[in-house]
Parts: structure tokens; sequence; C-alpha cells
């Protein structure tokens, strides 16, 4: 049985990604294939050679299909061989898995469950991406070598960035501002306001500001792998409403999380923004500043991962901060759960 929630959309590459050829990756486990076709539809298929298990993503694209680097064969969208060089007859076998594919925010997305299965109505969605008063900047892929949950804590952890991010998120004014926690449904929310304090430096270096402001935190969880931050800040004494929020300066931080192995990570991030909406200077600062910002997360988290590893099964301590993060891990093993379940039916 996997370990994972097979049942979803991950995303596995930016779209720009496939500007130069086939792309493969590992996604839970299986080696995949993802390629833009001559007349530029997407696909995602088994990154195996059904005869001697070359990757494709080692061929090349040949009109609509994907052309094995060794032999020659050729298999179209749907993962079926469809020319065998010098051989007329075609065995039935020869064939590869083939992915449903999805293109939103950027990102191309598949879903790993049953192909049947598949619904686009059930892919993450962010309005203000689409909104013309909004700028969008996105980070490079990155490869972390670490459990997916691992990076989940971290992105339901407000607590962490006073120590890991002091030179663009965090601050010391917040180390003993308490967190809160809900859980709505499957969505969980951590939430921290911090109160006529001076702004962070991300906020500084974009804007002249003067004083103090009131700074907000809202992390929230959409299993089993998205994070979406919502941060800003506001005038000293604002009220906390979503409209209020939109009235400052707000920033969406988006963190989409594709289990590569037990042990590793896809990581995708983007920033959706109210203000400087057309400023590519804005957005290519933004980027950088936050790559320095999550390539110190990554530090911390692949060590962790090691550690943990290292630890076996000792226990370790847990505290009040850890809330929001045990709520989205037990929405994910019951969401595994019930897929077991009800595989396990079918089968029998």
């Amino acid at each position: 049985m996997s370990n994972f929630v097979l049942d979803a959309w991950y995303p596995i590459a930016w779209v720009d990604e496939l500007s130069e050829g086939p792309l493969g990756r590992v996604l839970l486990n299986e080696p995949v294939v993802v390629f833009k076709t001559e007349e530029g539809t997407v696909v995602a298929l088994e990154d195996r050679c059904c005869h001697k298990f070359l990757p494709l993503s080692r061929g090349r694209v040949r009109g609509e299909c994907i052309e094995c680097g060794y032999h020659g064969m050729q298999y179209d969208h749907t993962g079926a061989c469809v020319k065998i060089p010098g051989q007329k007859l075609i065995p039935a076998n020869a064939r590869v898995r083939s992915y449903p594919v999805a293109r939103r925010l950027g990102l191309v997305w598949l879903w790993t469950g049953e192909f049947e299965a598949a619904n686009e109505q059930l892919l993450f969605d962010m309005a203000p991406y689409r909104d013309a008063a909004w700028g969008v900047n996105h980070g490079p892929y990155t490869h972390v070598r670490s459990h997916y949950q691992q990076l989940t804590d971290n992105l339901l952890d407000p607590a962490h960035v006073s120590f890991v991010h002091l030179s663009t998120l965090g601050s010391k004014d917040m180390e003993e501002v308490p967190v809160e926690t809900k859980q709505i449904g499957d969505i969980v929310e951590v939430k921290r306001w911090t109160l006529d304090k001076p702004p962070v430096p991300i906020f500084q270096e974009f804007m002249p500001i003067d004083g103090n402001v009131d700074r907000w935190q809202y992390y929230l969880f959409y299993p089993p792998s998205i994070n979406i931050v919502d941060f800003g800040i506001g005038p000293v004494g604002m009220s906390h409403s979503d409209a209020d929020r939109d009235s400052g300066i707000r920033i969406f931080s988006c963190h989409f999380l594709a289990p590569e192995t037990e042990r590793s990570t896809h990581y995708f991030w983007m920033q959706v923004r109210n203000f400087e909406p057309e400023n590519h200077q804005v957005s290519e600062r933004m980027t950088e500043l936050l790559v320095m910002a999550f390539d110190e997360d990554k530090e911390i988290l692949e060590a962790v991962q090691a550690a943990t590893e290292a630890a076996g099964d000792q226990p370790s301590v847990r505290l009040a901060i850890d809330n929001g993060p045990n709520r989205s891990r037990r929405i994910v093993d019951k969401m595994i759960r019930n897929e077991q379940a009800v595989r396990t039916m079918a089968a029998e």
C-alpha cells in the first residue's frame, strides 16, 4: 500500500520548465516524464520505455509523441506505443502508464489516482493570481531532501521565523507572541498578530514606512500538500477581517509540495502581492530575497530529516506550536487510511 495520498493533484513542474524538451522526475516513488508536444499539449507518462526500460526523458519529442532514445519506439499521449522502427506489429502490451494532466497557476499538475477519477474541479485555485491589481513572482524549482510533511510542519509554524529568517521575514519582537490554531473541516489555520511593532525587513525593502505597524501571519494548510501563508502589515489598531487585510500591504506566499520519495520533495513556490503589480524589479527582488529565506528553510529541513532518520524510534518532545502540524498529519493519515480501505474492498 502507498504511504501517500493517491487521489490528489500534485505539481510536477513549472510550465516554463518544459521549453527545453522532456523532463523526468520521480513522483510518489514513480518515474514520470512530462513533455510538451509540437502542438503545445502537455503530456505525462511513466518514464520507462516498456522494452529496455530506458527513461523516456532521455528521448525526444516527435510531433505529438515521445520517442525512446534507445530504439526509437514512439508513445502517444495515452501511453500506447504507436511506432516500432523496423517492425509493423505492435504488441498489445507495448504501452506505459499515462497520467491526467492539468495546468493552473503556472504549474503542471498530475493526478496520481485512478485515471477515470481525475477531476479538475479539485485543483487548488487562487483568484488574485489572475487579478491585474496583484503582482506575481515565482521562485525556481527547488528539490529538498526531506519528507514533504516536514515541509508542511515548517509552513504551519510561525514560531521558527524569528530564529531562521531574521534578515527577511522575522524579528525578535515576534518571539513571545503566541499562535492560534483552528481547523475547519480538513483545512488547518495557524495565525499570529504582532501588534504595534516595526515592520520586518522584507517590507522595509520595498516601501518607506515610518513608525510601527500591525503585522499578521495566517498559515493555511490544504491537504495533502498545499500551504498558503497570508502575511502583511497595516496601521496600528487595524481590524483583522479579510477586507481590512486587503486594505493593508498583503502578500500570499504559496507553497506547493509534491512528494518525490519518503525522503525527498519537489517544492514550488510563488508570491501574489497587492502592491506594485507590474513592477518587474519588485518581482525579481522579492524572488531573490525569498530564495535566500527558503534556502535557509531547506538547510534546516534537510538536517532535521537526517537527524530524524538517525534517531530511529526515539520520541521527540511536542510543544504547543506543534498543534497545527499535528492536525495536518492526522488529516493526511486519515485520507491515506480511507483510500487504502476503499482499494482493499475493491480488490476483494
